[in-house]
């Protein structure tokens, strides 16, 4: 069987030495956690920051597509979540919704990323 490229690009201790990582620098900068859409909208069923997450994974394997990024993330969803979130993984309508949101564009990811992490460490 074919190995796929994304597979060669990412292992489950890579995405869960990363979620570790991320986690700890957002509690260091005191990252605000946003629980809703808006002041008065819907409470968010995924937090921010396992979006944010997503999008450093899209970028690692230089996914293209929201389909694609669904299909990523479903497929890492246990090393992403960790113990923080417990459910299903999210729908691919809410995903694409959640990453326009943060301003993530499907093969050039987001600022955040790279004030974050190191090019080295994406490549």
């Amino acid at each position: 069987m074919k190995k796929s490229r994304t597979g060669s690009m990412l292992s489950r201790d890579w995405v869960e030495r990363t979620r570790h990582y991320f986690l700890h620098f957002l509690q260091e900068t005191h990252f605000p956690e946003f629980v809703r859409h808006g002041e008065h909208g819907l409470r968010f069923a995924y937090p921010e920051w396992l979006i944010m997450l997503i999008g450093v994974l899209a970028v690692k394997c230089k996914i293209k597509t929201y389909v694609g990024i669904h299909r990523l993330s479903t497929q890492y969803w246990t090393e992403l979540c960790g113990e923080e979130v417990k459910g299903p993984p999210i729908s691919e309508s809410e995903l694409r919704r959640r990453l326009k949101k943060i301003c993530f564009k499907p093969g050039t990811g987001a600022g955040y990323i790279y004030q974050i992490f190191p090019p080295t460490y994406l490549r």
